[in-house]
C-alpha cells in the first residue's frame, strides 16, 4: 500500500523531538553548507543517512534516488568540462584533475546537504516546522497562510488524485487525442472541485471554532546529548586538519 509523506512523518521513528529537531537540522544544513571542508561533508552524509535510515527505513533511499537523477550528470559535466590538466583515459574526450576534484566536492556538498533536509523532511511535519519557527519570533501572520496554503494544497492533491482515478479507469488516456482531451477537462474540474472543497474546507474550520490560529502538534524536546555529540563531532572536524 503506497503511503504519504506525511504518513511518514507520523509513523517514523524519531531519535530527536520537539522543537529541537528542527532547530538541529536548520543549523546542521548552515553548518554542512558553509563548513567548505570533505571531512565535514562525509562525516554528516554518514550520520544523518544513518539516523535516516533508522527513522524511516527504505523511505530514505527513495528520497535520494530522485536528486541522484541530477546531481550525477551534473558531476559528470563538471569533471570533463572544466579547464585544467587532463586525465590520460581511453576516451575520445578526458577529465580534467581540477574538474573531477571540484565534481567530487560537489557530490559531497550536495549529498550532505540532502541528507540533512530529509532527515528533518522524514521526521518532521510542516505543521511542526512552523510551529517551532513560530517560537523564534517568525510574524504569527506568515505561518498561518503557510499552514493554511499546506492544506489547501493537499486537499487539491487528493481531489486531482480522485479525478484521475477515475479518468483512468474510463480510458481517458489511451490515445493522445484522449490524453489532451482528458488533461484539459481534469484542469477544468479541478479548479471547480477545488473552490468546491475549499469552501468546505472553510466551513468546517469555522464550525470547529477557527480563530485565525492554526493548531499544531507539539512533543517535549528530547535528544539533547545526541544533538550535542553530532554537533561537537561536526564542528571538531571542521576545526581540524582535513580537506
Amino acid at each position: 500500500m503506497h503511503e504519504t509523506l506525511e504518513e511518514v512523518q507520523m509513523t517514523s521513528r524519531k531519535p530527536i523531538n520537539g522543537d529541537l529537531k528542527v532547530y538541529f537540522s536548520l543549523f546542521s544544513l548552515l553548518f554542512v553548507v558553509l563548513s567548505g571542508k570533505v571531512s565535514v561533508y562525509l562525516a554528516a552524509l554518514t550520520i544523518f543517512s544513518t539516523l535516516s535510515i533508522y527513522a524511516a527505513d527504505r523511505h530514505y533511499l527513495r528520497l535520494m534516488k530522485v536528486p541522484t537523477y541530477f546531481l550525477i550528470p551534473s558531476a559528470i559535466i563538471i569533471a570533463f568540462f572544466i579547464p585544467g590538466s587532463s586525465i590520460s583515459t581511453p576516451l575520445p574526450i578526458s577529465p580534467t584533475r581540477e574538474g573531477v576534484e571540484l565534481a567530487f566536492f560537489t557530490l559531497m556538498r550536495s549529498y550532505a546537504s540532502l541528507s540533512v533536509l530529509f532527515f528533518m523532511i522524514l521526521t518532521t511535519s510542516i505543521p511542526e516546522v512552523f510551529a517551532a519557527l513560530k517560537r523564534l519570533r517568525l510574524p504569527a501572520f506568515v505561518v498561518e497562510m503557510s499552514l493554511l496554503v499546506y492544506r489547501a494544497i493537499q486537499v487539491l492533491m487528493d481531489e486531482l488524485d480522485r479525478l484521475d482515478r477515475s479518468a483512468s479507469s474510463r480510458l481517458g488516456y489511451a490515445s493522445k487525442r484522449a490524453f489532451l482531451r482528458t488533461s484539459s477537462l481534469l484542469a477544468y474540474s479541478l479548479f471547480m472541485k477545488s473552490l468546491e472543497r475549499s469552501e468546505k474546507m472553510n466551513m468546517a474550520m469555522e464550525s470547529r471554532c477557527y480563530s485565525g490560529e492554526m493548531p499544531v502538534r507539539s512533543e517535549e524536546n528530547s535528544g539533547y546529548a545526541l544533538c550535542l555529540t553530532i554537533s561537537l563531532a561536526l564542528i571538531a572536524l571542521w576545526l581540524g586538519v582535513g580537506a
